[in-house]
């Protein structure tokens, strides 16, 4: 497993030079590529939204952090014509009462060790342009924070959101959550460990042994109960999940095979060891709670099999309505493969069409930002089909309970 970062103690084997050697001028080749989406972000947030109503810049939300902030930014009518559509229908007055918008919370990416709200001010512009209320915090980054203080940054913007986004316009019922990279990571990792922590422990069997049979169960089932509403997350409306990471031993050979592993702060934010990454790992979390869930006690057979179908019932009233997973086909950063085996699971829980996997012929990692950030210097083929790609699974209202 990788430690702590030493540059003097890099190997030299002349692999690992030519590894990392492509992966810097691919850095800096996509990095030149950007430069016009980086005059456009500081002509944006500087220029045209500096003192604009329609933007709220740096809102502290998590007294534990004070460091750590979010912007908000309003909703405009959108451009895309599937969201255009909601829009009108949502905005149609009924005497002076107009309808209140969707909101969504982006988690952006950077290996868990990079990035800032400010950088992301465009995927903010461009949401609030498709017609809904845009939160994008801050959360700490490593060597700042490892991946509990992540997660918990995670859920504390969530919880604001929930709370406060009536104030901005935003419908606390309609709340969805984004997240790229890491940020996917982070959302699909909190949004999880949040709801296997709220189900009765009686559900996993009737003895302690069925717990303790699953190292990440039995981590998450031994932290303090989540008993008060404030501590827990909201029912979220839906999760967008774009080129994420899932399973971290997995990426972690990933990075081995790319000549990274010692450069990425990844294997030291989650822990350092298999142990670690797998408590770490959604894709991982699923598959012990799966194991456990099914698990027949041979005495009780007919009871097994009804606390099983109870725990999948429990389990899915807490987690998001739907959920949309997208990953490109030709990415290099994080492989395809993560996404399909992340959205097997999850089908593996019985969630029907509530949950569905998208994956673009000749994406690549960075797409799913980079082509919705407005910038009239830069073709970006991705654009309307991530729009219309998100505008018609937040319009999709038909899966919702009563």
């Amino acid at each position: 497993m990788a430690g702590p970062l030493k540059l003097s103690a890099l190997p030299l084997d002349p692999r690992r030079v030519w590894k990392l050697n492509n992966v810097l001028f691919s850095v800096v080749f996509s990095n030149l590529s950007l430069i016009p989406i980086g005059v456009s972000l500081l002509r944006y947030r500087y220029w045209t939204m500096r003192g604009s109503p329609d933007f709220f810049p740096d809102i502290h939300y998590n007294p534990k952090r004070p460091i750590n902030k979010l912007d908000v930014f309003l909703p405009q009518e959108p451009t895309s014509v599937t969201a255009s559509k909601l829009y009108r229908r949502n905005t149609e007055s009924e005497g002076d009462v107009r309808l209140l918008k969707p909101v969504v919370v982006f988690i952006y990416g950077g290996a868990w060790s990079s990035g800032s709200k400010w950088m992301y001010t465009l995927m903010g512009a461009r949401l609030r342009s498709m017609g809904y209320v845009v939160i994008v915090p801050d959360y700490s980054i490593y060597p700042d924070g490892k991946i509990k203080d992540m997660e918990q940054d995670v859920k504390m913007a969530i919880q604001w959101a929930h709370k406060n986004c009536e104030n901005f316009g935003g419908d606390p019922n309609r709340l969805y959550i984004m997240g790229h990279s890491a940020g996917a990571h982070l959302c699909a990792l909190t949004v999880l460990n949040d709801s296997i922590q709220r189900i009765p422990v009686s559900l996993f069997g009737s003895s302690p042994a069925a717990i303790s049979a699953s190292p990440i169960l039995d981590s998450l089932l031994s932290e303090p109960l989540l008993r008060d509403d404030k501590d827990v997350l909201p029912r979220l409306r839906g999760m967008i999940l774009c080129s994420g990471v899932y399973e971290i031993g997995e990426h972690f050979k990933h990075e081995t095979m790319r000549g990274v592993e010692e450069i990425s702060a990844m294997a030291r934010v989650m822990g350092n060891s298999e142990a670690t990454f797998r408590m770490h790992s959604p894709t991982n979390v699923l598959q012990e709670l799966l194991q456990v869930s099914t698990r027949i006690d041979r005495n009780y057979p007919t009871e097994s099999q009804t606390r099983h179908q109870h725990l999948l019932r429990r389990l899915k009233s807490l987690l998001p309505v739907e959920t949309l997973v997208v990953h490109g086909d030709v990415d290099r950063t994080v492989p395809v493969k993560s996404s399909s085996e992340f959205f097997m699971e999850l089908k593996t829980l019985q969630m029907g069409s509530g949950v569905r996997l998208r994956i673009m012929q000749g994406m690549a990692h960075e797409e799913p930002v980079v082509a919705l950030m407005p910038c009239s210097a830069r073709n970006a083929p991705f654009k309307q089909p991530l729009m219309d790609e998100i505008s018609q699974f937040i319009v999709n209202e038909k899966l919702l309970p009563n």
